[in-house]
């Protein structure tokens, strides 16, 4: 297998999974849940009139594609495994890449999902509050800020390196959620 297969075949797992991650300053408690099965996920975005959906009609890949805008990243697509509610995107720099995806997820909270609560940890993006969660599905250069849409929804920034660190991973997530947040509904 290829690393750039086994890169995407990585972020994929992660957009499965819908694992909360998010720069922050205390431990998540809990227990890791199973996400979401493909039965159990909507093909359609429901109004939040109808159903309680906080994002509404709000479309990911329209809000990745904002929030990036200017930073040299091509227009995001629908990911292969939730493109109901996940876009990626995808930037060669150099012999690396960073992936990016953004899933707004309807009735999960941030606290949900968490892979290994000892790698997350809870604070605020733009005082909006958060997790960050290091290596998400067990992989370096990985990392992912998930932040609270109220009344129990969250919106996931996830960025995933080749050849980077999990540490600029982390660094990397956390500006990109700082410009999707002021996108977000309150």
């Amino acid at each position: 297998m290829t690393r750039a297969v086994r890169f995407r075949a990585a972020v994929l797992t992660l957009a499965t999974l819908g694992l909360a991650v998010s720069a922050c300053d205390s431990k998540v408690g809990g227990t890791p849940q199973a996400a979401d099965t493909p039965s159990s996920i909507s093909n359609s975005t429901p109004s939040s009139a109808t159903s309680g959906n906080p994002f509404g009609n709000m479309k990911p890949c329209a809000t990745l594609d904002q929030a990036l805008n200017g930073q040299g990243y091509p227009a995001s697509v629908p990911a292969t495994a939730d493109s109901a509610r996940t876009c990626t995107t995808e930037k060669k720099t150099g012999n690396d890449s960073i992936l990016i995806s953004l899933s707004l997820h309807a009735g999960q909270t941030i606290n949900e999902n968490i892979a290994d609560p000892s790698k997350a940890s809870t604070g605020t993006v733009n005082d909006r509050p958060a997790v960050q969660e290091r290596e998400p599905i067990g992989a370096k250069g990985q990392c992912s800020v998930g932040m609270e849409v109220k009344p129990k929804s969250r919106a996931l920034v996830s960025v995933t390196l080749t050849l980077g660190t999990t540490d600029q991973a982390c660094t990397d997530v956390n500006d990109i959620a700082t410009k999707v947040e002021p996108l977000l509904p309150r």
